[in-house]
């Protein structure tokens, strides 16, 4: 099979493959001037008819590659769903910014149905939302007779792969819609997928020399933490209160937990005490279950504990906290499970719960269910070893967002992420991990690894029991070498030695031995220094960090989210559908004083802008005023290393070019941090990037088309000069508001 196969990282995109009138009807409908480089590289292949399997992490713009192109392009796409709530909310969105678009669902009446049966026969709809159920059934081609197909986007693709997380059988025939729409081109999506399972998507929709786009699995946004399970209700609290805002509101939720009863539980206790939340499990009727989700998505209640059957279709995007109170089965769920936090891109925090116990009932579930089902050895080995793999996720003190991406198959190359406990420096790493280490493995060695984690243990504190007696091992020099120590902490680093391969687990008949793992010579010979850790309990006790890498005034953002609650009550819709976080952050930075200096804001859309415009403007003129504070802000980036280290190369005038490749990312991105430079006024010359004619040029044609849009100043500029030349010119030009709009306009 051919295939282009492309990593991208999160860096935008203005391909000469796609036409300019693309992005023209991409800022007016949504608001975005650019694509990020996986969803170019996606658009493009939708634009010539090429199938495509799209890999895009939650949160990363999955539905703009099929979207945009629907819309630009014309016809009628058809897309697969898994879940009404889903559908429900993509079809609000699109019709937010003015698209026509509609869903075929069991809970349309005949009346609903009639009419877009009429909107489709007048060939009106531009996505047309079907569950794979429907888009299976005889009549379903009917449907869109005289219509156009010129693509069918399977979403949640990985539900076709019998090795991916929620496989679901139907997904497995949807390769029967080519027979029925033999002309139109497929583009699967999904969030998660490894290469097993994205060979399988491949193989099962039989994809036609697809264009394979698989972002970075990183969600930088993300911050990951790890914390013994002590007492889940009080951890779950203080996590929850640390996310309430100066009014006391506190930010969306979800805890995850493993059984119905803890959720039962955990949601009672929390509803007791004053919280805003729901339970959500298979247990509930479906419209238990369809008010609770209803009640979250709308944001009637702020914090939902469920169990894993709670998610997929929710697409709430502001969800600013994820808690596992229980270890997650693999890799593949924690990665789907914490990605609805932050979908929104502004930061959200992930914390995993763990507990030793949790681990031993996985284990025995997953042996009852294989025995039940008669189930494979294959899929049983397969499921324990996914799950070993996450406890050694839990275990290691290695970056939580190297292990993730790497886990995907993928390089992470910066050192220290700041987003996660081991780089944050929340972990007790034992000062003396080393000599502990070479202990054990000694002890293991002394006791001819034929002994299992008990009797090593008994050995090292120097018991006195029967056992031990029995066996002579009073007499090993290894004897209480470590008996200034716990039970529990010696079994906690015998698990992170395990998981660091120093240590292995044979099973001897019914009895695990331990004995010594591939990197045991390196430590015990010196040329290795192990890191352990000593779980104390404790919990992270930092402030909540800014939503957005800009700053932003508080109290206003506050005043927009109330405002947009009650716009979307109004409307019945979400009120992230309404307008995102992202773009009432960005909105609260500037403090803009007219309407035409939304356009400037990422995410408003003209439709938004002519239906909201006047409202918002009038609560940021209210705000100044009454707080005697200026408008029309530029926005204002606090001190990062990451962006630290774009500063030292700007000091230095090194080329765009120079710093993308000795930073490993596209010229765009450090376009985007020179302007921040630019803007709060620490780069004051910018001739080593754009020529002072340049600058004229890109400002007298800004002065003829306009500030609000890129691309016809490029085209003003007779297509010369590049779209990180106008950024750079117009971030600098002195004569511009920091709005980028003209002063006095």
């Amino acid at each position: 099979m051919s295939t282009t196969i492309s990593v991208a990282a999160d860096s935008s995109l203005k391909s000469a493959a796609i036409p300019d009138r693309f992005f023209q009807m991409l800022q007016e409908v949504w608001g975005f001037s650019e694509l990020r480089d996986s969803q170019g590289q996606a658009v493009e292949a939708a634009l010539s008819g090429r199938d495509a399997l799209v890999v895009m992490p939650t949160g990363g713009g999955k539905s703009l590659c099929y979207q945009s192109p629907a819309v630009y392009r014309g016809g009628c796409t058809i897309v697969i769903s898994p879940l009404i709530a889903l559908m429900k909310d993509q079809v609000d969105s699109l019709h937010q910014v003015g698209v026509p678009a509609a869903r075929w669902d069991s809970n349309a009446s005949g009346q609903e149905k009639r009419e877009l049966l009429e909107q489709l026969r007048q060939q009106r709809i531009r996505l047309f939302f079907a569950s794979p159920e429907r888009a299976l059934q005889d009549d379903f081609a009917s449907l869109f007779k005289g219509n156009k197909v010129p693509m069918i986007a399977i979403d949640e693709a990985h539900c076709v792969s019998q090795w991916g997380h929620d496989f679901r059988p139907e997904y497995r025939q949807l390769s029967q819609l080519r027979k029925h729409f033999p002309e139109a081109s497929v583009m699967a999506l999904t969030a998660t997928a490894t290469q097993k399972v994205r060979d399988d998507i491949l193989q099962q929709l039989q994809l036609r020399s697809p264009s394979i786009s698989v972002s970075s699995f990183d969600r930088p946004n993300l911050t990951y933490r790890i914390l013994p399970q002590v007492d889940v209700l009080a951890q779950c609290k203080e996590i929850i209160d640390r996310h309430k805002s100066s009014s006391g509101h506190s930010a969306g939720g979800i805890i995850y937990c493993m059984r119905r009863l803890d959720v039962d539980q955990l949601a009672d206790s929390l509803s007791q005490a004053g919280y805003s939340v729901v339970p959500y499990h298979a247990g509930l009727t479906p419209q238990q279950r369809h008010q609770a989700q209803d009640a979250f998505v709308k944001e009637k209640v702020q914090v939902v504990v469920a169990t894993v059957a709670f998610g997929m279709g929710i697409d709430r995007s502001n969800v600013r906290f994820v808690i596992h109170a229980s270890v997650p089965k693999s890799m593949e769920h924690y990665q789907q499970e914490t990605g609805r936090a932050g979908r929104d891109g502004l930061r959200a925090e992930c914390t995993l719960l763990f507990s030793n116990r949790d681990v031993h009932s996985m284990r025995k579930l997953l042996n009852n269910s294989a025995d039940q089902s008669s189930a494979s050895k294959d899929w049983l080995e397969s499921q324990l070893n996914q799950l070993e793999l996450m406890v050694g996720f839990c275990k290691l003190p290695i970056c939580r967002h190297r292990n993730i991406v790497e886990y995907f198959g993928q390089s992470y190359s910066t050192e220290n992420c700041g987003a996660c406990d081991v780089c944050l420096g929340d972990l007790d790493v034992v000062t003396e991990s080393k000599v502990i280490a070479q202990k054990i493995l000694s002890c293991v060695h002394r006791m001819g690894e034929r002994f299992g984690t008990n009797a090593i243990i008994d050995v090292l504190l120097g018991s006195n029991s029967r056992d031990v007696q029995r066996r002579g091992h009073e007499s090993l020099s290894t004897f209480g070498i470590l008996k200034g120590h716990t039970r529990v902490e010696l079994k906690d680093w015998i698990e992170q030695m395990i998981h660091a391969k120093l240590l292995m687990v044979v099973q001897d008949g019914n009895y695990p031995l331990l004995k010594l793992g591939s990197q045991a010579k390196s430590v015990l010979f010196g040329n290795h220094i192990p890191k352990l850790i000593r779980t104390t309990g404790a919990s992270a006790q930092e402030s909540i960090k800014p939503l957005a890498r800009f700053l932003y005034d508080t109290t206003l953002l506050e005043r927009l989210l109330e405002w947009r609650q009650e716009a979307a009550d109004q409307e019945k819709v979400a009120p992230y559908v309404l307008l995102s976080d992202t773009v009432l952050a960005e909105i609260a930075a500037r403090r803009p004083s007219k309407i035409d200096r939304l356009s400037g804001v990422a995410g408003m859309g003209a439709k938004q802008i002519a239906q909201h415009g006047q409202a918002i403007i009038g609560m940021v003129e209210s705000h100044c005023s009454l707080k005697s504070i200026p408008m029309d802000q530029p926005l204002q980036f606090p001190s990062s290393p990451v962006r630290d280290s774009y500063g030292v190369r700007f000091k230095e005038r090194k080329s765009l070019e120079q710093i993308a490749s000795e930073l490993h990312v596209v010229e765009s991105t450090v376009t985007k941090y020179l302007v921040e430079h630019i803007l709060e006024g620490s780069v004051k010359d910018v001739s080593a990037w754009v020529s002072e004619s340049e600058i004229q040029k890109v400002i007298a044609a800004a002065n003829k088309v306009g500030y609000g849009r890129l691309i016809p100043i490029y085209e003003a500029c007779n297509s010369q000069i590049d779209y990180n030349k106008i950024k750079i010119a117009l971030a600098f030009q002195p004569a511009l508001s920091p709005s980028g709009q003209p002063k006095g306009s």
